[in-house]
C-alpha cells in the first residue's frame, strides 16, 4: 500500500508532493480545567467550551525533473493516481515558483490537501481536507545546496473573510441545463436561479456577477471546477435570472463514446463585497429543457 498526496487549489490547479518525508495530522480538542479548592484531580472540573481544529503539517523534497502541477481533475491511472493537464517534467525552480504560484493571494482562495490510496479502486474517495495554507517554507543547506526541502503547514476548514462587507447570501437555484453547439455537443451549462430576497432595508448587496462550481456526478472522484460569469443585476422582484450560461470547455466524455458524464452544480453570487454563500446542496444538471 502507498499513498498519494495532493494539493489542489481553486480552478483545480493541483501539485502532487511526490517524495514526502512526513506528514503530521494534529487533531486539536482543547478543553478548560476548573480545578477545585481543597479537591484532587479526579474532581476536576472539565469544561469542552471550544470547537475542535485540525492542522496538518508535510516535508518533502523536491527533485529536479519531478512532474507535480496538474490542471485538470485527478483520476486512477494504470499504477497511480494521476492529475490531468500534468505540465511536464519541471527543474526545482520551476515546481518553487509553481507552489509560490499555487499560494493564497485573493480573500475567495481555498484548497483542499487530499490522501490518495494507490490500492483503492477507481472510483474511491480520497481522505480530503478542505482549508486554507498556513505557511509554506523552503529550505536548505550549505553541505547539500542542490537540494530544496519543502515544508507546508496547513489548517482544515471553511474559508471565510472577516474583511467582507455585505456578501450575497445562497441563491435559490431552480434548474440547469447544458447548452449544446449546431453540431449537439455541449458546450457549456446554463442555470435558472433567483436571489435572496428578505434582505433588511438598504442590505441588498450589489450583484456583480456569479460563480459556478460543477463537477462529475455517480460517486466519481473530481474535483470542483470552476467558472465565473459578470453580469447587471437584476433589481426587479423576485430578482430571478433565466437561462444565465456558463461556457466551459471541459466537459469530459466517457471513454470510447462521444457521451459526457452527468455533472453536479453549486452556485454564489458575485457582489460588490465579494463572493457570496454557496447554493444549498447540489442540484444535477438535466441534458435537455
Amino acid at each position: 500500500m502507498a499513498f498519494q498526496i495532493f494539493l489542489i487549489g481553486k480552478n483545480n490547479i493541483s501539485y502532487e508532493i511526490i517524495t514526502f518525508n512526513s506528514i503530521s495530522i494534529n487533531k486539536n480538542t482543547p478543553v478548560s480545567p476548573m480545578p477545585m479548592p481543597e479537591e484532587d484531580s479526579e474532581e476536576n472540573m472539565l469544561m469542552k467550551i471550544e470547537g475542535n481544529s485540525t492542522q496538518i503539517s508535510v516535508n518533502w523534497t523536491l527533485i529536479n525533473g519531478q512532474s507535480p502541477c496538474g490542471t485538470g481533475a485527478i483520476t486512477k491511472g494504470a499504477t497511480k493516481w494521476e492529475a490531468a493537464g500534468n505540465l511536464g517534467e519541471l527543474s526545482v525552480k520551476k515546481q518553487m515558483d509553481q507552489l509560490d504560484e499555487l499560494s493564497p493571494k485573493s480573500l475567495t482562495d481555498f484548497y483542499s490537501l487530499r490522501i490518495y490510496d494507490t490500492e483503492a479502486a477507481a472510483n474511491a474517495e480520497p481522505t480530503a481536507y478542505d482549508g486554507m495554507m498556513q505557511s509554506l517554507q523552503f529550505t536548505t543547506s550549505s553541505a547539500s545546496p542542490v537540494n530544496w526541502n519543502v515544508s507546508l503547514n496547513y489548517i482544515q476548514g471553511n474559508v471565510i473573510t472577516s474583511m467582507s462587507g455585505n456578501t450575497a447570501e445562497e441563491p435559490i437555484v431552480e434548474s440547469a441545463y447544458y447548452l449544446y453547439d449546431s453540431g449537439g455537443l455541449r458546450t457549456g451549462i446554463k442555470v435558472n436561479f433567483k436571489e435572496f430576497a428578505s434582505y433588511a432595508s438598504g442590505d441588498r448587496p450589489v450583484t456583480t456577477g456569479a460563480i459556478l462550481r460543477y463537477k462529475q456526478d455517480a460517486g466519481l472522484v473530481d474535483f470542483w471546477r470552476e467558472k465565473q460569469i459578470n453580469f447587471t443585476q437584476n433589481t426587479n422582484a423576485p430578482y430571478d435570472y433565466v437561462d444565465k450560461p456558463f461556457f466551459v470547455n471541459d466537459l469530459v466524455v466517457e471513454a470510447g463514446s462521444s457521451t459526457l458524464k452527468n455533472y453536479k452544480i453549486r452556485l454564489a453570487l458575485l457582489t460588490d463585497a465579494g463572493r457570496g454563500d454557496w447554493s444549498d446542496g447540489e442540484l444535477q444538471v438535466l441534458p435537455v429543457v
